[in-house]
């Protein structure tokens, strides 16, 4: 390991749900535990717990441009305090977006690592002077962690000269998710659909009402459909409810749950679906929740978009299907409503391919 302290920055931290959360929560627990002299600079409110080091900016932040500026400041101010070596890990997209404007503002010889998620590379290079302003961070940085090849691979033409400095190591479930061994209690004679994901456009839970409204009477019958995550889009949420009033299936919205109570819906399922899409400025970079599924035996269905398909191994742990495709989507689902069988192999595949990715492994490459 390397016996530089890391610091890790972050606006995106528990209670805050999310992927770049659950990342930034999971490889801080993860590099504590290896012995890594660690600590997480978060935003107020934070939660502090399992011996992570945590300490919080005075302020909760944004991607605005004041933010970002008050954030660098409020950094290069503790960056001065430090007695020992250290690298500062650039975490989630928020504090990206910061070093990315104003990272001139900080002492050069600072090292770096930046981890990129998956829509900073739409969203970040609309213009012609942040482009060149990310170009030269990410060539300042000595690692840059991509969770997906779909990542890598657009950051490498992005910027090929930062191709030798990308690390690619995939997520991992959250631990607090990871099923506790007891035998799960179903549902008798209804097949339960999962779908975890914040209410967004991106997150098409539109198509999936849309594909399920096109099944036959008697399969719409036997579905309960669960939405777990919170709503981002007040105006799409309407237009789901009005796509709930006609369908024949009983479909709930659960809201954002806690760790406990997520778990919990993972357990009583039988197939978990995500059929998110690519918007312009925004794509599905990697997907904690798909090996969570996984992890609790769940066979998938899903779209193949960003990075997906380093989530959800193709006909071995689930089905991974061209997007917009609403007719291939409503077989294959109708397939895995029928065949119990294939649900069963799908879900045990994809136990074992959960089981094979851990936080600690990732905390090992990043910081050995």
């Amino acid at each position: 390991m390397d016996n530089r302290k890391i610091i890790l920055v972050t606006l995106e931290y528990p209670p805050k749900r999310g992927g770049a959360g659950v990342y930034c929560e999971e490889l801080a627990y993860a590099a504590v535990q290896l012995g890594v002299d660690f600590e997480v600079w978060s935003p107020k409110g934070s939660v502090i717990t399992d011996g992570i080091k945590t300490i919080p900016f005075p302020f909760r932040g944004s991607q605005g441009v004041i933010c970002s500026i008050r954030l660098v400041l409020e950094i290069n101010k503790r960056i001065k305090k430090q007695f020992k070596p250290f690298i500062i890990h650039v975490a989630e997209p928020a504090c990206l977006r910061a070093f990315i404007r104003f990272d001139w503002l900080l002492d050069s010889e600072t090292d770096f690592y930046a981890t990129i998620h998956g829509s900073e590379l739409d969203r970040f290079t609309k213009f012609s002077i942040e482009r060149r302003n990310f170009r030269r961070f990410l060539t300042r940085a000595k690692k840059i962690h991509v969770l997906s090849s779909y990542n890598e691979r657009k950051l490498v033409v992005f910027s090929p000269e930062s191709k030798q400095s990308i690390c690619k190591f995939p997520g991992a479930p959250a631990r607090r998710i990871l099923p506790d061994g007891k035998t799960p209690q179903k549902t008798v004679n209804t097949l339960r659909i999962l779908c975890v994901a914040r209410i967004h456009p991106r997150k098409g839970q539109d198509y999936l009402l849309d594909v399920i409204g096109g099944l036959k009477y008697d399969l719409q019958k036997k579905i309960e459909l669960c939405f777990v995550g919170p709503v981002i889009k007040q105006s799409f949420y309407k237009k789901l409810l009005e796509q709930n009033e006609k369908l024949i299936c009983k479909v709930k919205f659960l809201g954002d749950l806690t760790n406990q109570q997520l778990k919990s819906e993972y357990e009583k399922s039988d197939l978990f679906v995500l059929t998110s899409l690519a918007l312009a400025d925004s794509v599905e970079g990697f997907g904690f929740v798909y090996l969570e599924a996984s992890a609790h035996g769940l066979p998938i269905l899903a779209n193949q978009v960003g990075g997906v398909e380093d989530a959800v191994q193709r006909e071995t742990t689930g089905i991974l299907l061209e997007p917009n495709n609403a007719s291939k989507m409503r077989f294959e689902l109708e397939r895995l409503i029928k065949d119990s069988s294939l649900r069963q192999k799908l879900g045990e595949n994809g136990r074992k391919w959960a089981s094979q990715h851990t936080w600690k492994s990732v905390a090992q490459n990043l910081f050995g």
